[in-house]
């Protein structure tokens, strides 16, 4: 019997409020955004956490339940991940703040990290969504709407035209040239190819044997290792060498959680040292050793 009192007191509400506005004595007000803003939550292996807090007024004697309600967010254009309302209600006559909570799914960074390289280091994040409050007598709808751009440019300055000369041990070799750009990009792997030209000062040939590469990106290696090479070069003669070196984009996810933790900082440190075969001896140089820090502000604050 109480629960069919409850049922026709429930279904009488809107009927009252409707009567009530037409005799005059209700005016419905719409609720008035005073604030919105977003701060980085809980950052685990899995997931990365935006917090969004929405101050709104309710000029009602009503409260506000939320009716219908959408967060999802995009890095060039690809979905990392969606929302939930953790607070919602909005108290009558008075501030409330709803508090938003949007999870980015760290795993599908490799995937947004391949069309950020495509697309020349540059990328747009994206939250969409929006919030439907009941107002009994109509609906108020509020878009939830973030943008900030992503542009990072990490081969800056491994691109030479100043030939430099070098002394490896008892050989002297001039740099003439090097160029950095990037190569294939796909789920597993991304290339990074160099080309260098190499003067032979001497008057006996130098060989090549093979190139230590290492790439880092706040203390995460993706890459770290040597690849073989097969390259003479003749005596007072120039050859143009080139390498692959491979970044390991299962390690990109890990890098995201500390660059999240960093306060969006990265630092990047690329080292590229060449080995020569010299009368009968095995010498390493440093061709390349560059370091540099990009930040992003992907909640605009």
């Amino acid at each position: 019997m109480v629960r069919g009192k409850l049922w026709v007191i429930t279904l009488l509400i809107p009927l009252l409020l409707v009567g009530c506005a037409q005799e005059g004595k209700l005016s419905i007000g719409m609720p008035e955004i005073r604030g919105i803003s977003h701060e980085w939550g809980e950052v685990t292996t899995s997931t990365t956490e935006i917090v969004t807090k929405i101050v709104i007024y309710n000029p009602n004697p009503i409260p506000l339940p939320l009716k219908d309600f959408l967060t999802e967010i995009y890095m060039n254009s690809i979905k990392m991940g969606e929302g939930s309302a953790l607070k919602a209600e909005i108290k009558p006559n008075s501030e409330s703040t709803i508090i938003i909570s949007t999870k980015l799914e760290n795993d599908k960074i490799p995937e947004w990290w391949v069309s950020h390289i495509k697309n020349g280091e540059k990328s747009i994040m994206n939250v969409k969504g929006y919030l439907v409050f009941d107002l009994k007598l109509t609906e108020f709808k509020f878009p939830i709407e973030l943008s900030n751009p992503i542009e990072t440019n990490m081969l800056d300055g491994l691109s030479l035209d100043t030939p430099q000369k070098i002394n490896v041990g008892p050989a002297t070799l001039t740099i003439k040239s090097t160029k950095s750009y990037w190569g294939e990009a796909n789920k597993d792997y991304t290339e990074i190819i160099t080309m260098v030209t190499i003067y032979n000062d001497n008057l006996v040939p130098v060989g090549i044997t093979k190139i230590h590469q290492m790439v880092e990106m706040n203390g995460i290696k993706l890459a770290e290792g040597s690849s073989d090479v097969s390259t003479v070069i003749p005596p007072k003669s120039e050859s143009t060498l080139s390498f692959v070196t491979k970044l390991d984009n299962k390690m990109l996810d890990e890098w995201w959680v500390r660059h999240i933790e960093n306060g969006e900082k990265t630092k990047v440190k690329i080292v590229l040292q060449p080995v020569i075969e010299f009368a009968g001896r095995e010498l390493t140089f440093t061709l390349a050793e560059k370091e540099s820090e990009f930040v992003t502000n992907l909640l605009g604050s």
